[in-house]
């Protein structure tokens, strides 16, 4: 298997290994979702509980794209009594009303003097993607595996607002998500990874390069809705879903870890 660049603890570095190698075995099939951390179903109609407890013990970490709020505790219930630890998140979508929200804001805002947008790609340094990752790290996100973040696996884009020593300051990343003949979400694009330096927040960065994010998708690949997953409460990140023209969808991605493979239970923030 391909060494993929990768970054994190030694069990969120495995994790992300075998979800991209998992990727690589279920690529073309609609009912599985990708978007550079673990391998999930669309939703439960595309596989049974069954199926996504085996996807659960052999990367660490899987979930359901889309589950009816009413079914989302269900669920969850069954994954703990299969010795899972669950994790919910409201589901934010967004297609026109989204892209529109970006524009706004790329119109009104404008990264501060001493920083630089820079998109990940295979001419990245590796010191660049590094510091990235630290800094994501340093907020509780996870970075996505390093060759969707550089664009290399497919419809992705990853940005970055660095600073004159070339220290990464804030980033944001969107990457296909949906296969484009699911029935339902075909073609839905993921869009997150949000974070800010601590000594840089209230200057908007992360939502300015959301923005940005959320504009080269559609520009380059035509990718037009987009959907990120929100722990209920989180009240700083439902303000900038909502900024963003993304709204509750009333469904939930319901997922799980493998406590043997995760300790902590949770793959990200």
């Amino acid at each position: 298997m391909t060494d993929h660049e990768v970054f994190g603890t030694d069990e969120q570095r495995a994790l992300l290994r075998r979800g991209r190698a998992m990727a690589e075995l279920v690529a073309g099939d609609p009912r599985y979702s990708y978007y550079g951390r673990t391998v999930g179903l669309m939703t439960p109609e595309d596989g049974d509980l069954d199926r996504l407890s085996a996807l659960i013990r052999v990367q660490g970490n899987a979930s359901y794209a889309a589950v009816p709020t009413d079914d989302a505790a269900a669920i969850a219930g069954d994954l703990t009594a299969r010795g899972f630890v669950p994790v919910r998140y409201d589901t934010w979508e967004g297609g026109a009303d989204a892209l529109e929200a970006a524009r706004d804001v790329v119109a009104r805002h404008e990264l501060p003097d001493d920083l630089t947008l820079v998109t990940l790609d295979a001419a990245t340094a590796p010191g660049t993607v590094a510091s990235f990752a630290a800094m994501a790290l340093g907020c509780g996100v996870l970075p996505l595996s390093g060759d969707v973040m550089r664009g290399a696996a497919g419809p992705a884009i990853c940005v970055a607002a660095v600073d004159g020593a070339g220290a990464v300051m804030s980033c944001a990343a969107s990457a296909a998500y949906a296969h484009p003949d699911h029935p339902t979400c075909g073609g839905q694009a993921w869009w997150g990874m949000l974070a800010t330096d601590p000594a840089r927040r209230g200057e908007r960065l992360a939502l300015i390069l959301g923005a940005h994010a959320m504009l080269e998708m559609a520009r380059r690949f035509e990718l037009s809705r987009f959907m990120t997953g929100v722990a209920r409460g989180n009240a700083p990140s439902e303000a900038v879903c909502r900024r963003m023209g993304l709204a509750v969808a009333g469904h939930e991605v319901v997922g799980a870890a493998d406590p043997g493979a995760l300790a902590g239970g949770r793959m990200t923030k």
